[in-house]
């Protein structure tokens, strides 16, 4: 089935991954409004609202994966590229989405976006870090896999065609070259997961969601068992950040864990 690469207009990075992709992979409109437009099985809509406040995707078809271009934000400022899946792990839905709820997500999609980063930051000598980050904002009800390839983090950057073409092959290889791995959930650690990144790269990892330290302040067990049901691919296996959890936080997972006869991987 398709995918559909959603790039919101309010969003200058968005916009500028769009044009690259437009440009590299020879997208061409789909009816007069210019809104969507086609490349073989993949699709490129345009839409009004926020990535995070994206709710609906008002299409006549029906797709395999949502990948959004977005901006990314961050205190530090530091020229990045990200990827993540989306949901809320907690009560709280400051930024789309609902609470206490996760997207789909599919592993091999994330691999392949992370990768395409990597290669082409190394190829194209980009001083950017690339990172990944816990699951966290919307959208969260859109039914398919949602994934966001964001780069970050202020104007300058949004605006760099460098970190477009990377954005964008990252994209693109999220939505036509899943890459196969070792699949997993993820726990503990911080909003970017160094530990996670490591699992991925040198263990052959694919992973779902990630659900950082922040989540164990409302733990809650049927977020950890929504994590695996909602990561595609019969997830088996758990990676935590050893250090990257509070022993007794990390007691009552391993206790929820055991009781779901989930792998523990320890990081």
């Amino acid at each position: 089935m398709p995918v559909l690469i959603v790039a919101s207009r309010r969003d200058l990075a968005a916009q500028n991954i769009a044009r690259e992709l437009i440009r590299s992979k020879n997208f061409r409109a789909v009816g007069s409004s210019g809104d969507l437009l086609r490349a073989g099985d993949i699709f490129l809509k345009y839409v009004e609202t926020d990535g995070v406040f994206t709710e609906k995707l008002n299409v006549d078809f029906t797709c395999d994966a949502v990948v959004f271009a977005s901006r990314h934000r961050s205190e530090t400022a530091e020229p990045a590229l990200t990827v993540h899946w989306t949901g809320n792990t907690t009560s709280r839905a400051d930024f789309g989405g609902k609470p206490r709820s996760l997207s789909l997500a599919d592993p091999p999609r994330l691999r392949a976006a992370f990768i395409a980063l990597e290669e082409t930051c190394e190829v194209s000598k980009l001083n950017y870090v690339v990172t990944l980050e816990a699951t966290h904002h919307g959208p969260t009800e859109l039914g398919v896999p949602t994934l966001f390839v964001e780069i970050g983090s202020t104007e300058t950057e949004w605006g760099d065609p460098r970190a477009a073409a990377a954005a964008s092959e990252a994209v693109w290889k999220a939505a036509t070259r899943p890459l196969q791995g070792r699949i997993a959930v993820g726990f503990g650690g911080g909003h970017y997961c160094s530990k996670h990144i490591v699992a991925l790269k040198d263990g052959g990892y694919a992973l779902g969601h990630i659900l950082s330290k922040y989540f164990f302040e409302e733990y809650d067990e049927e977020i950890v068992e929504m994590a695996f049901k909602r990561t595609l691919g019969d997830c088996r296996t758990a990676i935590i950040d050893w250090k990257g959890v509070r022993g007794a936080e990390r007691a009552k997972l391993l206790d929820t864990l055991k009781k779901m006869n989930i792998e523990v991987i320890r990081v």
